[in-house]
């Protein structure tokens, strides 16, 4: 284990202890005082009631002040949730960190301006973060280094390997610092892992792993300084393993006494790296009694001030509970909030200048126009975007060389090169992670994700961080990223090649899901997926890849998202439906054509869903059948025909009626047919919509 200072603050390294002036070893231990400091004062103020749960960092100072000197200004952290003084050090004002903890949110935490992340409470998800960001600077030629902070718990989680394993390929400029505090809440270093040590990890991904002293803040900071050196020059990843052992609990709502014995605790006291450093500065001759009074009192006193005057702020306006989700705000929403504002004998706020207008829809002249499929003109939106965004990055399993197992990405790696048109590793959070982590350093990530059913691998990373960026910082940071996958049955696939999902990302505010049906529609609602600030899940039926072709506007265009398409005009009986069911429906409406007029409405987004388009459709029909290929319970069908039922039951003729799939997995596809929707069930449908 690498050392520099013994705990007596003897030298073991003589050559690297010698290379600190006089003022970093002090600035190196004010710090650290000023960082325990804090921790008590939190700690304190979160018992008085005034504070939220705080996570601290007493006996980790070493490691959070070390490495954080160690960095350059140009350089980027992505701290956990334990990083305290190291955000501080690196810029982050002590006013929006207590905001945090005071429960306001990011509101005022500037990633960008900063080059700080967010704290990270879903373990180790923030890695792949820092490696998307890491490339993305890179690629733009930057000199910089991203450091990305962890505890040892966060070895075990998925994203620790994508993380690593991604910096790794890619050679990237990343210094992983794993602060082994010996627990992760209550489950022993011993019990993590198989693993001797952490840093041995590093060999399986092919960089560096360096084992240091947590406690001894010089071997720290060198570990650190020398990583970076490495990774500003070429070198790429380390991951630096401190080994330390955090005194107090977990965080305030935890009790150490349940898990660990005040022997223990004792006997690592003697490692204390703030009296490790004293003594330090007292064999050097550089000991000055006041430098823990000044950076005690300093921090104090700001926490102080800084406090008085957030505790002294009125609240914000109730409609900070929704005005951040989206960069608009969908009129859905706008009118949940009302509802509860006249529920509560509140006026209602005014969204206008901020709601979500919907352009009425304008193609451009048809010629000159192209005679292509759906995959045809999807490809050449994404060739669009690559010229239109030079930040605009494809990633994605097998996209490049092959142009993807459905060949929407076809020749694009040839264009517009390896580095962005990505062929990434087998992951699919880390393709989604990383390009979360190129789009807050200001990419525009299109991420494709190979079959349907392996979205469910990176759905952690689209719900707790995607989806919620933009509403965590209050706006402050957009992530322009769009996520597309084929999406259904329909073509005779194995398990996890046929799955709908689509309605799971419907249920996460933030993100926009969009599935078309058409491939005039699938190149016009790419392009403008691609040019919206919110993510958004863009759903390819791949039944309708190859399905038919269509006369397409070969240039620049974009369809509006939100609105839904008439495609067939009726009297008698709407149909509501999307993506690949949409022909479906015209099939079973032509069947009908001489017993019915029958209308069908093709949504294309199905959050924010045109509640007008369909509100207005029924109030001239006077019935419903809803259509979709997912399972029954918890879908677009249920909320259409909920929202029906509340908002105009009084021009129901006749019942709604929901024409879905089973709540039951597709089978297997020799027999595909018996769980899929065929048109006969559409018909049967609108039967008894005009029969009852």
């Amino acid at each position: 284990m690498y050392q520099v200072l013994q705990p007596d603050g003897a030298v073991a390294l003589p050559e690297v202890a010698e290379s600190y002036s006089p003022d970093l070893l002090k600035r190196i231990y004010s710090e650290m005082v000023a960082g325990r400091a804090l921790d008590r004062r939190m700690m304190s103020l979160q018992r008085q009631g005034r504070m939220g749960t705080f996570a601290p960092m007493e006996g980790q100072e070493a490691i959070a002040v070390g490495a954080a000197l160690a960095l350059q200004p140009p350089d980027w952290v992505f701290p956990s949730y334990r990083e305290h003084a190291t955000v501080l050090i690196k810029g982050l004002p002590l006013t929006t960190l207590l905001e945090f903890y005071r429960g306001h949110g990011y509101a005022d935490w500037d990633v960008r301006g900063f080059r700080v992340g967010l704290y990270t409470i879903p373990i180790a998800t923030h890695l792949p973060h820092a490696v998307g960001q890491a490339y993305y600077a890179k690629l733009r030629g930057e000199k910089s280094v991203t450091s990305v902070f962890f505890g040892d718990g966060a070895t075990s989680a998925s994203d620790f390997h994508s993380g690593m394993n991604f910096a790794g390929v890619w050679k990237l400029p990343v210094v992983f610092i794993c602060s082994n505090n010996q627990y992760a809440i209550s489950l022993p270093f011993s019990a993590q892992t198989g693993a001797e040590t952490i840093s041995q990890k590093a060999v399986a991904y092919g960089f560096e792993g360096v084992r240091v002293d947590g406690m001894d803040p010089l071997a720290v900071h060198s570990a650190v300084t020398e990583a970076s050196r490495k990774a500003r020059q070429g070198g790429g990843p380390t991951l630096i393993e401190g080994v330390t052992y955090r005194f107090g609990p977990h965080a305030t709502a935890d009790d150490p006494r349940r898990y660990r014995s005040p022997d223990e605790e004792k006997s690592w006291r003697a490692f204390d790296p703030l009296l490790r450093m004293q003594r330090h500065l007292e064999n050097t001759g550089l000991w000055d009694d006041r430098l823990e009074k000044v950076a005690k009192t300093e921090l104090e006193t700001a926490l102080d001030e800084v406090m008085e005057e957030i505790e002294a702020r009125p609240m914000p306006r109730r409609e900070r509970a929704i005005t951040q989700v989206y960069h608009r705000i969908p009129r859905l929403l706008a009118d949940q909030f009302h509802k509860s504002q006249r529920a509560s004998g509140e006026p209602p706020s005014d969204f206008a200048p901020h709601i979500w207008q919907i352009d009425q829809e304008s193609l451009p002249d048809p010629e000159p126009s192209e005679s292509w499929n759906m995959a045809q003109a999807i490809n050449a939106a994404l060739g669009e975007a690559m010229d239109r965004y030079p930040e605009a990055i494809i990633l994605g399993e097998d996209v490049g060389r092959t142009g993807g197992v459905f060949r929407i990405t076809e020749d694009l790696q040839i264009k517009y090169g390896p580095e962005r048109v990505i062929d990434t590793p087998l992951c699919e959070t880390g393709i989604v992670g990383t390009a979360i982590g190129m789009a807050i350093a200001g990419a525009r990530p299109i991420v494709e994700i190979q079959f349907d059913g392996f979205l469910y691998n990176c759905f952690e990373q689209i719900a707790t961080h995607l989806s919620r960026m933009r509403y965590r910082t209050q706006g402050g940071l957009d992530l322009p990223m769009v996520v597309r996958f084929p999406n259904g049955g329909g073509i005779n696939a194995h398990e996890f090649h046929n799955e709908s999902p689509e309605t799971l990302f419907c249920h996460l505010p933030g993100m926009v899901v969009i599935c078309p049906s058409t491939p005039t529609d699938a190149k016009g609602l790419l392009a403008a997926a691609i040019d919206s600030s919110d993510p958004v899940i863009f759903a390819e039926p791949k039944v309708l890849y190859r399905a038919g072709r269509q006369s397409v506007p070969s240039g620049h265009y974009t369809i509006p998202i939100g609105r839904a398409a008439t495609r067939r005009r009726g009297a008698d009986v709407t149909v509501v439906t999307y993506g690949g069911m949409v022909p479906v429906a015209l099939k079973a409406a032509e069947q009908l054509a001489e017993e019915a007029s029958v209308e069908v409405i093709d949504l294309r987004t199905l959050y924010p869903w045109d509640k007008e388009a369909v509100l207005s459709s029924v109030a001239r029909t006077g019935r419903l059948v809803v259509v979709q290929e997912p399972p029954q319970t918890a879908g677009m069908a249920a909320e259409i025909a909920a929202t029906v039922a509340e908002e105009a039951i009084y021009d129901l003729a006749a019942p709604v009626v929901r024409v879905t799939g089973f709540d039951a997995p597709l089978p297997p596809f020799a027999f595909e047919s018996y769980g899929i929707l065929a048109q006969g069930d559409v018909t049967a449908g609108i039967i008894k919509a005009l029969t009852e």
